[in-house]
């Protein structure tokens, strides 16, 4: 935390109050009042400034709060402080808010002062480091700043500054034997520019980033792995307890609350950097078959686990389990198929759901003291905490939306359970035409959209109705499996012995899809494919069918005959050879081995009898420059000719064309067409 320049400090007054950078109106006028032995209160009491929005007592004010002043009323203030009110406008943020608030009494020679809930204008309001303040002022002072959670460590005295009415008395904790977390605060600013430069705003990529990590705070499973929070947090509670004698006396669920943001702080810098990382986000989308999202979903984590040094990442993240990592996932795949701007509001990527923002320190605390209020109290005398002055983070009840929310969602569900009682599943099309004036498909696909956000008696509720109404996997894939399913239940399981024999064409592709895929899918798949009779011993029985074997062993005989024969394996795919469809069978060959990223085995039995069995250009090209070659220099022994192969003059005109368009030919065929001139 920084204070004005020397330059400032000439124009204070003796016993002036110097401003401190970011620091709330209210809270700098408590130390005005200081410098001539006043309270805040009896300096407000002399009435000098007539209230737009005065505060009973009843009422009382909020520590958070700030004051709005007219012109007068600052004039006033800078002339008590001994500050130029120039000063007090850059180092106050609210102070150039004041005037534009009062209409026709901005410029009144009467003073208006306004109360204002700071917070909803300039951001969360946290205590500032007094020793700071002493250095500069030479008086030791409570003060209340405007610091984001990405500043809130003073490197020069190891503090980290808490939220102002929490209900605890304390104002930082001691951090000065965790270096990282300065070091975190000093890298901040590069993630900042990084989220900027994608389009992002900072401050809700680092909100993402703490609901991520907040999130596994609150995971036993996490705690079960992990070495480097709970050595940080006992240091931050000694350090911290050896200077607040109240604090000593503070149980550890405590502790994990009010020093869950410092402790967790480096991890949330290093997940927002990665989350703006491009390289990273290649890992969290998936353009390939949906099937494979859960695959996917693995490398993601597994790299992210790999920044933050936690190689376990990928065992209690999973893409079943709904949180703020599996949200924001879903709304950077939305965005690219959407192809939406980078950060827009379509997308949601960086929007925190309800159900996923991290609980608020007064608030945790004061479920603590419903929850155990004996033992709570018994800690609370002593530890100094005050429910009273604790302050709900979110303005306003929201109970008529939260009552609608809940009425459209009954609506829905009712629609719901008639399709499950007719169909007995919800692995409904997106785009399916509406039932009764209602699209249950859409009202679907919004939910799975927002599964993250849901409240959990709407996930219970339609868990109970159908299991996989909102799988891992597309729902179209769903939707197949139940259709499969409803076959097998009328005729019995399948059999992958039999080589998928009699089934209908579509259910036979659909299978056959899901055996070459099978060690792509997920678990869950897998147990679902077992249902149908599709085991893994069934796969195995299904690839040693000896229909396949026998497959594979005549088309080797069958080319290797022909080569023998005709000298060259560029046959058309009618060609037919003692029986055998060779040239269909080839032509199949041939798209597999250019699917492939290297050789397969049998391609490369098909080379040693052909260089030129499988040429990247057309065959009926390859067949003509055999039929040169054999024209010019005589068939080798024991070679005949195929049928239908181009005559003589047939050749001669082709060796024409190839001269003619030779700038267009390949450099290999380029390579044959001198290997013909050389040999003549």
């Amino acid at each position: 935390m920084g204070l004005p320049g020397d330059e400032l400090a000439a124009w204070c007054a003796p016993g002036g109050a110097v401003p401190v950078p970011g620091e709330t109106t209210w809270s700098f006028l408590h130390r005005v009042a200081v410098c001539y032995g006043l309270g805040v209160g009896e300096l407000l009491a002399w009435g000098w400034w007539q209230w737009v929005n005065p505060v009973t007592r009843s009422r009382g004010r909020r520590p958070d709060g700030d004051v709005l002043l007219n012109a007068t009323a600052q004039a006033q203030v800078a002339a008590w402080a001994g500050v130029p009110a120039a000063h007090l406008a850059r180092a106050l943020p609210s102070w150039t808010a004041g005037p534009a608030s009062f209409g026709e009494r901005a410029r009144t020679d009467e003073g208006w002062a306004r109360w204002r809930v700071g917070p909803q204008a300039w951001g969360p309001v946290s205590f500032g480091c007094q020793m700071c303040v002493a250095r500069r002022s030479g008086r030791v002072h409570r003060l209340w700043r405007y610091g984001q959670r990405w500043n809130r460590v003073c490197s020069r005295h190891g503090r980290w500054l808490l939220d102002v009415g929490d209900g605890h008395d304390l104002e930082y904790l001691d951090v000065g034997g965790c270096q990282e977390l300065a070091a975190a605060q000093a890298r901040w600013p590069r993630v900042a520019q990084r989220a900027a430069r994608a389009g992002a705003t900072p401050g809700d990529v680092f909100a993402v980033a703490r609901a991520v990590v907040c999130g596994w705070w609150q995971q036993e499973a996490v705690w079960q792995r992990e070495r480097i929070w709970g050595q940080r947090l006992e240091r931050v509670a000694l350090d911290t307890s050896r200077a607040a004698e109240a604090a000593s006396q503070w149980p550890t669920t405590w502790w994990q609350l009010v020093a869950r943001d410092a402790v967790i702080f480096p991890e949330v810098v290093a997940v927002a950097a990665a989350l703006v990382d491009p390289a990273l986000q290649l890992l969290a989308t998936d353009e390939r078959p949906l099937v494979r999202r859960s695959r996917h979903h693995d490398r993601f984590v597994t790299a992210l686990g790999d920044r933050l040094d936690r190689d376990w990442l990928n065992e209690v993240e999973r893409p079943e389990r709904p949180s703020a990592l599996q949200a924001w996932m879903r709304g950077l795949a939305r965005e690219l198929r959407s192809h939406s701007l980078p950060g827009s509001a379509h997308s949601g990527m960086w929007r925190v759901q309800e159900a996923q923002q991290p609980a608020e320190v007064g608030a945790g605390l004061r479920l603590l003291a419903i929850a155990s209020p004996t033992t709570f109290r018994q800690h609370a005398r002593s530890a100094g905490w005050r429910a009273e002055l604790w302050i709900p983070r979110r303005m306003g009840h929201g109970a008529g939306l939260k009552a609608v929310s809940q009425e459209r969602f009954r609506e829905g569900f009712d629609h719901a359970r008639l399709y499950v009682a007719r169909h007995g599943h919800l692995a409904i099309p997106h785009a399916g035409t509406p039932q009764n004036g209602f699209d249950l498909g859409r009202w679907l696909a919004n939910l799975r959209a927002a599964s993250a956000g849901l409240p959990p008696e709407y996930v219970r509720a339609l868990t109970e109705l159908d299991a996989w109404w909102n799988p891992p996997w597309p729902i179209s894939w769903q939707r197949a499996w139940h259709r499969a399913h409803a076959h097998t239940l009328a005729h019995g399981p399948v059999s992958g012995g039999d080589n998928l024999a009699g089934l209908p064409r579509w259910l036979e592709r659909w299978l056959r899809r899901q055996i070459t895929e099978y060690s792509q899918l997920a678990a869950e798949q897998q147990q679902l494919l077992a249902q149908l009779g599709l085991t893994a011993a069934e796969i195995d029985r299904f690839h040693a069918w000896p229909a396949r074997r026998r497959s594979v062993m005549h088309g080797l005989e069958a080319a290797h005959a022909y080569a023998a024969r005709h000298g060259h394996l560029a046959v058309s795919q009618p060609t037919t050879h003692n029986g055998f469809p060779l040239g269909k069978w080839l032509n199949q060959v041939r798209h597999r081995q250019r699917a492939a990223t290297q050789p397969t085995r049998l391609g490369r039995r098909l080379t040693a009898l052909d260089a030129w069995w499988n040429p990247p250009w057309p065959l009926d090209w390859q067949r003509c420059y055999w039929a040169a070659r054999f024209h010019l220099h005589g068939l080798p022994e024991g070679v005949v000719w195929w049928p239908g192969r181009p005559d003589e003059g047939q050749t001669r005109q082709w060796l024409h064309e190839q001269h003619a368009s030779w700038q267009h030919l390949h450099d290999k065929q380029r390579e044959l067409m001198r290997s013909l001139a050389a040999a003549t």
